[in-house]
């Protein structure tokens, strides 16, 4: 097992293996009380139906081990089961076990499931610790070190947010084996954003990231730090037109990484489309946006930049040769954001 260079304030872990044999563990030293009983602790595990089919008796075994029977509480990993309710209804099942502040919430899933129930855990007036187990590239890559948990609602990406704080990330690549390869690629888009901001390195190494996942992480997490000491706000790159699509589809038609990567598509300057377009043909992500008429996702941005004020807008471009910060008129946003769905419509 190995810690990785996430530049956080919690630990993060990455080995083969490693969630089925180290979280219990990790729990007990937490409290100096070596390897052997948490029978004084509750543990409630949230994931979803695919990963706990998959995974859920390995990965409990080693609380049994323990003397500790952990409580499963399911969770739906959609985008558009991404919302308050389901939160609420993690909320629910955490007090009804009466979790307490010695005891533990266990996000096992990917994004989905960790925003869920990160952000519940942020609301649970038991203050429980948190320890994330995520099981997509997507989650590896970005939700467990966000900070951030967010939540949908209805047509609206990301209409609440919550600060979280995990104990510690445990990344076991050997989840990956097992995602369905139509969610495979929705981990890609966000690790592009990365390459295309500070690190185009990163976008050569997505075919083969197998080969030393942990020297991969430790790449994207160098990046992302870079980018957050720059400018938070580039992290910002594609996120307009990528929430517009998702919206106009109600989350169905494509996922976010599929969205996001159309978005970045169009977001870049003519001499670096061409190449982007054969790395996402062999990554298996789309470059033209179906299904939709231009207008439609204008009218869903016009909504979304209602919804931010009056303006001006922040929005990242490319502008003599780097990405950069504009503040921008309400009229100039949706010129620049109509140049870029001509380019994928």
């Amino acid at each position: 097992m190995d810690r990785l260079e996430a530049n956080r304030d919690y630990d993060c872990f990455c080995g083969n293996g490693i969630a089925s044999e180290f979280v219990a563990g990790y729990i007990l030293e937490k409290y100096n009380l070596g390897r052997t009983d948490m029978s004084p602790f509750k543990v409630a595990i949230v994931s979803d139906r695919q990963v706990s089919g998959y995974y859920y008796n390995s990965f409990e075994n080693q609380f049994i081990l323990r003397n500790i029977k952990p409580g499963l509480i399911m969770c739906e990993a959609t985008e558009n089961a991404k919302s308050l309710k389901s939160v609420g209804d993690i909320v629910a099942d955490l007090t009804e076990m009466n979790l307490g502040s010695n005891d533990w919430i266990i996000a096992f899933g990917g994004g989905g499931v960790i925003d869920c129930a990160s952000f519940a855990q942020s609301l649970y007036a038991g203050s429980a610790g948190l320890i994330l187990v995520p099981t997509t590239l997507a989650s590896m890559a970005e939700s467990s070190i966000a900070g951030t948990a967010l939540l949908n609602s209805g047509k609206y990406k990301d209409a609440a947010v919550s600060k979280v704080r995990p104990e510690a990330v445990f990344v076991d690549p050997s989840f990956l084996k097992t995602v369905p390869s139509k969610y495979r690629n929705n981990g890609y888009a966000p690790i592009i954003r990365l390459a295309v901001l500070m690190d185009i390195t990163l976008m050569t190494s997505l075919a083969d990231e197998g080969k030393d996942f942990r020297e991969f992480l430790n790449r994207i997490y160098a990046a992302r730090t870079k980018i957050e000491r720059k400018n938070p706000e580039l992290l910002n790159l594609g996120s307009e037109i990528a929430h517009a699509i998702e919206g106009y589809f109600r989350f169905m038609n494509y996922s976010d990484g599929q969205a996001l990567a159309l978005s970045l598509y169009s977001c870049m300057p003519e001499e670096g489309r061409a190449a982007l377009g054969s790395i996402y043909a062999g990554l298996g992500l789309p470059t033209k946006l179906e299904g939709v008429a231009k207008s439609m996702i204008m009218k869903s941005l016009d909504s979304i930049l209602d919804r931010k004020g009056e303006g001006p807008y922040n929005v990242v471009d490319y502008d003599d040769g780097k990405w950069a910060i504009k503040s921008l008129s309400k009229e100039e946003a949706l010129q620049l954001f109509s140049g870029r769905l001509d380019l994928i419509c």
